[in-house]
C-alpha cells in the first residue's frame, strides 16, 4: 500500500497516543485498506466497511476495523450511524464472549487467600523482589507496565515525570509509590482532546512491606547501583514470578472477585488501577451476569 494523504492525515489524528497505540492504529489502517482494494476509506461506504470488516473471522479485529473508518468518517463530518450501530452491537457480542470466559475461570482460578500466602512465603524465603511485584500486583491492582519503576532512596530522585517510581522515605518510615507512564495516565480522545487519570502516588505505610524495602535500600547502598525490579514490563517475567504463573490479568480478575460486593474497595481499586467501577465489573468480575444493555 502506498501511502496516502487521507492516512498521513489521519496519523496526525492521533500523533500524541502511545507509540504502541500508533502502531495499532496504523497497521489498522493498512489492513482496512487493503480489503477495499487501496482506496480512502472515506471514500467507501458504511455498508462496504462493514461487509469487508465482516470477512475477519476476530470479532475485536472487526471492531478495530470499523473504528478506524468511524474515527476517520467523523473527522471529516460524514455519516457515521450506521458505523456505530454495528459497533455496539459487536461491542454486546465481545462482552457476552468475555462473560463466558471468565465464568469458565470460576473453577479454575486460585482464591485471593492462596495470593496472600503466596506473597507472605515470599517474604518469608526472603524473595524480595518477587514478593515486591505481587504485592503490588495483588494489594495495588496495578498493571505489568506499571511494575517498571526506578527504585531511588531520596525524593530528589524522583522528578522525572516520564518515570516511574518506588521512593523509600526513611525519615518518614513509608513508601512513595509514584506512577507517571502507565495506560490511562493520558487519553487522547477522537476528537483531539486530552482526559486521563494523570500522576498516581499511592503512600505505602505497611510495616512489612516498608521493612522489606528497607533492606533493599540498604542492598542497594552497599553494592552501590539500582535494584531492578523487572527488566521490562513484558507478560513473560510477570508470569515467571506470579503464582503458578498466572500472571497479571489472572491475578487482577481474582481480586476483583475477592472484592465484588464491597463498594468501597471497588472505588479504591478503580483508583489504583485508572480504569472505570463499570468497566472493571463487565471485563473482570469472573461471577458477574453479562451486562443488558438493551
Amino acid at each position: 500500500m502506498t501511502d496516502s494523504k487521507e492516512f498521513d492525515d489521519f496519523r496526525a489524528s492521533y500523533s500524541t497516543k502511545s507509540k504502541v497505540t500508533q502502531g495499532v492504529y496504523d497497521s489498522m489502517y493498512r489492513k482496512l485498506r487493503a480489503l477495499i482494494e487501496d482506496v480512502d476509506i472515506a471514500s467507501v461506504s458504511q455498508k462496504r466497511i462493514i461487509e469487508v470488516a465482516e470477512t475477519v473471522d476476530n470479532r475485536n479485529t472487526q471492531q478495530a476495523l470499523i473504528n478506524i473508518a468511524y474515527l476517520i468518517r467523523k473527522r471529516e463530518g460524514m455519516a457515521i450511524m450506521e458505523l456505530e450501530t454495528f459497533r455496539k452491537k459487536n461491542q454486546k457480542l465481545l462482552e457476552d464472549k468475555i462473560y463466558e470466559a471468565n465464568n469458565n475461570l470460576i473453577e479454575k482460578l486460585p482464591t485471593y487467600d492462596t495470593l496472600v500466602d503466596y506473597i507472605n512465603e515470599l517474604r518469608k524465603t526472603k524473595k524480595y523482589i518477587q514478593y515486591v511485584i505481587n504485592y503490588l500486583l495483588v494489594y495495588y491492582q496495578v498493571r505489568n507496565a506499571d511494575l517498571v519503576f526506578d527504585f531511588v532512596l531520596l525524593k530528589k530522585d524522583t522528578k522525572d515525570n516520564t518515570k516511574n517510581y518506588m521512593w523509600y522515605n526513611a525519615r518518614m518510615r513509608r513508601i512513595h509509590y509514584i506512577r507517571n507512564v502507565y495506560k490511562t495516565a493520558k487519553i487522547v480522545k477522537p476528537d483531539g482532546t486530552t482526559t486521563g487519570y494523570g500522576q498516581k502516588i499511592n503512600i505505602i505505610t505497611d510495616p512489612v512491606f516498608v521493612r522489606v524495602l528497607r533492606i533493599l535500600a540498604k542492598q542497594q547502598r552497599k553494592e552501590n547501583k539500582p535494584i531492578v525490579f523487572i527488566p521490562n514490563s513484558g507478560n513473560y517475567h510477570i508470569r515467571k514470578v506470579t503464582y503458578e504463573g498466572l500472571g497479571e490479568g489472572n491475578i487482577f480478575k481474582i481480586v476483583v472477585n475477592h472484592y465484588r460486593t464491597n463498594v468501597n474497595m471497588l472505588k479504591q481499586i478503580s483508583y489504583n488501577r485508572g480504569t472505570d467501577i463499570n468497566t472493571i465489573l463487565q471485563s473482570y468480575d469472573i461471577e458477574s451476569e453479562p451486562i443488558n444493555k438493551n
